[in-house]
Order: structure tokens, then C-alpha cells, then sequence
């Protein structure tokens, strides 16, 4: 391979470490942010390592058809070690900020559909009271002027269903 070819092909893998520092820090924000537990953050680190090596030799296929020589892998580890100390803290800050920013319009999306939904609804849900209030109150008035009249029959149906249930339950 000649040495232009491998100079591109090293400064390939200097852009996928550091592209892989910024998955880590991105990684890193997701896990601090959602809290993981031992089990999580010991699945999440397995399924990142796995996506990451897979892409990265994905990409190192693409790059230089697979060939693995000492200088990709000090590109890799170079890559990641100058993104993560030079860019690192800023880059965590930076994609916590952008958490937090989302979260709040998400929360504020979710507010204004919110207020939308009631207003959009509101003729139906007076369009309900009008129709139904009169059915309310005429069945309070009935109701309790047909309870008056032939006792009360909620209270004779349910002595009947307990009746039945105790009779169900004592036969073996």
C-alpha cells in the first residue's frame, strides 16, 4: 500500500476514534441522565461496544478493505483518547444541556397539545352536559320516587346476588 494511502487511511481512523469519543460521551450523557442500575448499565455498555466495533470495522472495510496494521489501531485509540480529553467535558456538557433543552419542549409540546385538546372538545363536552343533565336529574327525581314506591330494588338485587354467590361457594 502506498504511503499516501495509508497516511489517508490513518487519518480515517483517527476520524472514527474520535467519532467513537463522541458516541462514548453521548452514551455516557444517556446513562447519567436516565439513572442505570448495575444490570443496565452492564447491557448498555455491551450492546454500545457491540454497535461500536461493528460500525467502526464497517467503516474500516470501506477505508482500506479490512486491513488491520498497527497504525489503525493507534489512529483508533488516538482518535478516541484526543476527542475525549480535549472535547470530552465540553461535548458531555454540550449533549447534557441539549437533554435537558429537549425535555423542557417536550414538556411544552405536550402542554400545548394539552390546552388544544380542550379547546377542540370544549363544544363537545357541553354539548354532552347539556344532553345529559336532564337524563341525571330526571332519573334521581324516578329513581328515588320509584324507590319510594316499591322499595329499593338496587338493594333487593344485591341482597339476591350475595344470596346466590354464598349458596355457589358452600357447595363442594
Amino acid at each position: 500500500m502506498p504511503l499516501a494511502d495509508q497516511i489517508a487511511v490513518f487519518l480515517w481512523t483517527l476520524a472514527i476514534g474520535m467519532t467513537a469519543g463522541l458516541c462514548y460521551i453521548i452514551y455516557r450523557a444517556i446513562s447519567d441522565t436516565l439513572r442505570l442500575k448495575k444490570v443496565g448499565t452492564f447491557a448498555g455498555d455491551l450492546v454500545f461496544w457491540i454497535i461500536l466495533t461493528v460500525i467502526s470495522f464497517y467503516v474500516l472495510l470501506r477505508a482500506n478493505y479490512g486491513q488491520l496494521r498497527l497504525y489503525v489501531f493507534i489512529g483508533l485509540f488516538l482518535g478516541a483518547f484526543l476527542f475525549t480529553h480535549f472535547l470530552g467535558r465540553h461535548s458531555y456538557r454540550l449533549v447534557r444541556w441539549l437533554f435537558r433543552a429537549g425535555g423542557w419542549v417536550a414538556g411544552c409540546l405536550a402542554m400545548l397539545l394539552s390546552y388544544v385538546w380542550k379547546l377542540i372538545s370544549l363544544p363537545f363536552r357541553v354539548v354532552f352536559i347539556i344532553l345529559v343533565f336532564p337524563v341525571q336529574l330526571s332519573a334521581r327525581v324516578l329513581g328515588g320516587f320509584a324507590g319510594r314506591l316499591a322499595g329499593n330494588p338496587y338493594l333487593r338485587l344485591k341482597g339476591k346476588i350475595t344470596t346466590w354467590i354464598g349458596s355457589v361457594r358452600r357447595k363442594p
